[in-house]
């Protein structure tokens, strides 16, 4: 049994770049490249996530790039390569959301003309206890009487001890 994330896409990808309550080590690392102060990567990770509750940033894509204008911004040193290109997207993407409805035809017919077994068992039809037949009805009756006396003779077992 799993549980539901009420986290957006958005959130998740935040989390994923920059940490969730503490700043990751690959962000940390970042961050310390560009020569930036680890209280600003702090009010970077806060500064993003304020910017996704209030739903200014839609999109991870967004997300991305909003990170790495700020990352740009507070930087004392220049870095050749995206931050944001090293943590797979995957991992953000948001799971318990349902995905969009095909627009194209399924090629399954109409549920009209789809037939189900009953009890989707090869078609084979069990009878009620009144219907049974007569050496059916006594093979029933005699596995009955055996769990029985098997229950008795655990039960007497647990008596003599």
């Amino acid at each position: 049994m799993g549980f539901y994330s009420a986290n957006t896409p958005e959130q998740k990808r935040v989390k994923k770049l920059t940490g969730d309550i503490n700043i990751s080590e690959m962000f940390k690392n970042e961050c310390e490249t560009r020569g930036i102060a680890i209280y600003n990567a702090y009010n970077i990770q806060k500064r993003l996530l304020h910017e996704v509750e209030q739903e200014e940033l839609r999109g991870v894509k967004e997300v991305d790039d909003r990170l790495m204008e700020l990352l740009e911004e507070r930087s004392k040193n220049k870095v050749t390569h995206r931050y944001v290109d090293f943590v797979s997207n995957e991992d953000s993407a948001s799971r318990g959301v349902v995905p969009p409805r095909p627009d194209e035809k399924t090629t399954l017919p109409p549920k009209d003309q789809i037939k189900i077994p009953p009890r989707a068992r090869d078609g084979k039809e069990f009878f009620r206890d009144d219907e049974l037949p007569e050496i059916e009805m006594l093979k029933k009756i005699m596995l009955q009487n055996k769990k029985i006396i098997n229950q008795n003779k655990i039960i007497i077992e647990q008596l003599k001890k």
